[in-house]
């Protein structure tokens, strides 16, 4: 796997935790919302009037371009579960540090054992 593979993939995963941070903010300071079909051009122009959630969705967007193609570069069997599990990791991080999330042991083990399945995925020369 070239260096460039690699750095692309972790630009993607980067941005799409950030991303998941960001959303987060941008829907807490969402009020008196209601997910529904009358209600949905409301939701979509709180969204569009929101700067977290354009941020967020900007950054989905840069990470999307990002991993596609990382995708041209390597198997998907091996791209997918450590996009989505990395990813875990750094919102988990993320969440922790930016949102004041509380962190639980079965955090930390769960991390843990993530961190031991990506390393079994590890394509062997």
């Amino acid at each position: 796997m070239s260096s460039s593979t690699i750095i692309s993939l972790l630009i993607s995963i980067l941005t799409a935790a950030t991303a998941q941070i960001i959303l987060k903010k941008g829907a807490s300071t969402l009020s008196d919302l209601k997910f529904s079909l009358s209600g949905i051009f409301d939701l979509i122009l709180s969204i569009f009037q929101n700067k977290w959630l354009l941020v967020g969705m900007t950054l989905f967007v840069i990470s999307f371009c990002f991993y596609v193609f990382v995708l041209s570069k390597i198997q998907l069997n091996f791209a997918y579960p450590v996009m989505v599990s990395v990813g875990m990791i750094f919102v988990l991080i993320g969440s922790w540090v930016f949102l004041g999330e509380k962190l639980s042991l079965g955090n930390i083990i769960g991390v843990a054992l993530i961190i031991l399945g990506i390393f079994l995925l590890i394509p062997k020369a």
